[in-house]
């Protein structure tokens, strides 16, 4: 199977397997572009590489994702991740208002300097924001995190639709005074006390065990073991796939065309481009006849620090058992 690109960008051809061990035929072409004037993309000189797992902040478990892997055998919708950071107005400010918009999508984030629960008399309050000039956009800075604080470990816990993150103590915590509160909130659910559990409020990707990623797994019990392993559960969910946070996914997929804006998350206080109209054309040339699967764009990841915005697009075809036949893939574009 000989992979032929004509285009640009980064082009990818890969097998994997359903969820009841079928072989599927995943294409992708991966365009990193940099936005040279206002609303206008070019492709950037240096391309990103198609990620075949995810890539973290740091230690990989106990960090953030940075950049999610491009496999997937489905992708139901598109996700969207923004990494960079949000900016305060004129250089200093104690909070604001970050705020992303794309095609359909909007999502705002609102961004305090650092603060911790302070001993009053009627129990705990906040202290003021410091000020800040930029705050990373990492779920490390979001409502999250693990509770160790009682003596008895059986009553540890941690937040489960973000681990890594920070703010949260169980209602039995020994410890709450000096807590760092998080930088990252959704304005919608703003913390008022220290028992509240908010939404984590960020930008980027999602864990494959955090919530709620982790429940579309499916069920791994005796009944699997014995009637499905090593293939996925029957309960399994293609939501999975979907890494961004579920107020970043566009259900219907971008189409291209949508136009992008951004407000207080670069220094020039305002971003806005447009995503290309044009669709990749893919042509797979089989022994006897040829098929063109249409790609859809899979992820959109968008990084104002460098001017920057990642478009993935994929397709999939059923090619279970006729792998043998294909002879050349050829991918195509007008951009």
């Amino acid at each position: 199977m000989e992979v032929v690109n004509h285009t640009p960008f980064v082009a990818e051809a890969t097998v994997l397997l359903d969820k009841d061990g079928q072989e599927v035929l995943l294409l992708l072409i991966k365009a990193t572009y940099k936005w040279v004037k206002e609303g206008a993309l070019a492709p950037a000189d240096e391309q990103a590489p198609v990620y075949m797992a995810e890539v973290f902040y740091g230690e990989p478990g106990k960090s953030s994702v940075k950049y999610a892997s491009d496999l997937a055998v489905s992708k139901p919708g598109t996700d969207v991740a923004l990494l960079g950071h949000a900016y305060a107005l004129k250089g200093k400010g104690r909070q604001v208002d970050a705020s992303l918009e794309v095609g359909p999508l909007r999502k705002t984030v609102r961004v305090f300097g650092d603060r911790v629960w302070k001993k009053t008399i009627g129990g705990h309050s906040i202290s003021n924001s410091s000020y800040f000039d930029k705050v990373p956009l990492v779920y490390e800075r979001a409502f999250g995190g693990s509770d160790t604080t009682h003596l008895d470990p059986t009553r540890h816990g941690s937040e489960t639709r973000n681990p890594v993150g920070t703010g949260y103590r169980m209602k039995n915590s020994r410890k709450v005074e000096g807590t760092k509160l998080p930088n990252l909130e959704d304005p919608k659910q703003l913390i008022g006390s220290w028992k509240d559990c908010p939404e984590p409020a960020a930008f980027g990707f999602i864990g494959r065990d955090w919530e709620p990623r982790r429940g579309y797994a499916g069920t791994y019990d005796a009944s699997w073991t014995k009637l499905r392993n090593p293939l996925l559960p029957q309960d399994f969910d293609d939501r999975y796939f979907l890494s961004a946070h579920p107020t970043l996914v566009v259900k219907d997929a971008l189409k291209g065309g949508e136009w992008v804006r951004g407000v207080n998350l670069s220094s020039s206080y305002e971003f806005r481009f447009q995503l290309p109209r044009v669709v990749p054309k893919i042509v797979v040339q089989t022994i006897g006849c040829d098929f063109i699967p249409v790609p859809k764009i899979d992820t959109l990841v968008v990084e104002p620090d460098l001017s920057q915005a990642t478009i993935i697009w994929g397709a999939r075809t059923m090619i279970h058992r006729r792998l043998h036949s294909v002879r050349e893939i050829h991918f195509q574009s007008s951009m």
